[in-house]
């Protein structure tokens, strides 16, 4: 079970296809002792099973309360995920965090021309070069790189594994822009990039073995059908609320208390958010039809639903681009199996 821990609503970057609000005033900031609370909770609810994920906006805009609860959770063997967008990652603020044995996941989209079309400042700046200046003294063999693949920036896919490979790289993982729908040209050419992954990372294997990982790729062996049995993450907001999930983050803080599932001082409340989630999975079932699927898209169902948008339509857009990337992975994942 996974605690998603949102350290705030601040963030100094503008990602469009980020669906959180953020940067809402006055600002919602984590409280070190709702945080303290809630990784005590988790850990002792479940022991070696726990997992625990430090979100912001950015976290590092807030590195003692990350570091403070990563050493807390750590410290009972947990593992424990920090995702940032680099830009705050410099080794005076990374170096303690790394050193407790936290995997670090950097949003970096590849080279400038594709990440800089949809990672700006809030005041519409590129941020690449600032981001790579600031990584210029890691170990970015350490680090996870999360690359989003959008419909602009499909036909440069491999063109961006190599170059974050030569960046010295080595572990990835990536996903297809779900904030917007695919058109059949879209799908067409995601497909062709990931033909063309498949033969990159086959050829790259053979001329250099573990020369990079696929973070992911467990999770695409197969597809499946059916209503997922078990769900494995819990969201904790900035307010110290529980949430039944992140879709209901793409409101401010105080308007999406429908999705609050209890706070830091009272516990979680398992029995609404089961009844939440199970609502949310109907009208997800209801949508495929019991087609195939890699992903369950629950978040992009009720992440729809609660803006206003059809979320039957949502949740098929999502998974005719998670098939097509899926296959690709299944059968990648399949041979790394056997090999």
């Amino acid at each position: 079970m996974n605690l998603l821990v949102f350290l705030s609503d601040l963030c100094n970057m503008t990602c469009d296809y980020c669906f959180l609000s953020l940067n809402a005033k006055p600002a919602a900031v984590l409280s070190e002792d709702a945080g303290a609370r809630a990784v005590d909770a988790h850990l002792d609810r479940f022991g070696s099973r726990a997992r625990f994920t430090l979100l912001g906006g950015e976290p590092l805009l807030h590195p003692q309360l990350a570091l403070s609860l990563a050493r807390r959770a750590r410290a009972a063997g947990a593992k424990v995920t920090l995702v940032t967008n680099g830009t705050k990652a410099g080794p005076r603020i990374l170096g303690p965090v790394l050193a407790l044995g936290v995997e670090v996941a950097v949003s970096l989209d590849g080279k400038a021309a594709s990440h800089d079309k949809h990672r700006r400042t809030l005041a519409g700046a590129a941020t690449h070069a600032a981001i790579m200046k600031v990584l210029s003294g890691a170990d970015r063999a350490a680090l996870r790189v999360n690359l989003v693949v959008s419909r602009e920036t499909v036909g440069a896919l491999l063109t961006n594994l190599e170059w974050l490979r030569n960046e010295g790289f080595r572990r990835l993982s990536f996903h297809p822009d779900v904030a917007r729908p695919w058109s059949a040209s879209g799908l067409s050419a995601l497909g062709t990039a990931m033909s063309g992954f498949a033969r990159y990372a086959r050829a790259l294997e053979t001329a250099a073995p573990g020369a990079l990982s696929y973070w992911h790729l467990d999770s695409y062996r197969a597809a499946a059908t059916g209503v997922p049995e078990g769900d494995d993450e819990l969201v904790l907001g900035a307010d110290g609320r529980y949430y039944a999930g992140d879709a209901w983050l793409s409101r401010r803080y105080g308007a999406g208390l429908d999705g609050a599932v209890g706070d830091a001082a009272s516990g979680p409340d398992w029995d609404r958010r089961r009844a939440l989630l199970a609502e949310v999975d109907r009208g997800v079932a209801a949508a495929l039809a019991g087609a195939p699927y890699y992903t369950w898209p629950r978040e992009t169902y009720a992440l729809a639903a609660l803006n206003g948008r059809d979320p039957a339509a949502a949740a098929r857009a999502f998974r005719a681009a998670d098939a097509v990337l899926g296959d690709a992975l299944s059968a990648l994942a399949k041979e790394t199996a056997r090999a």
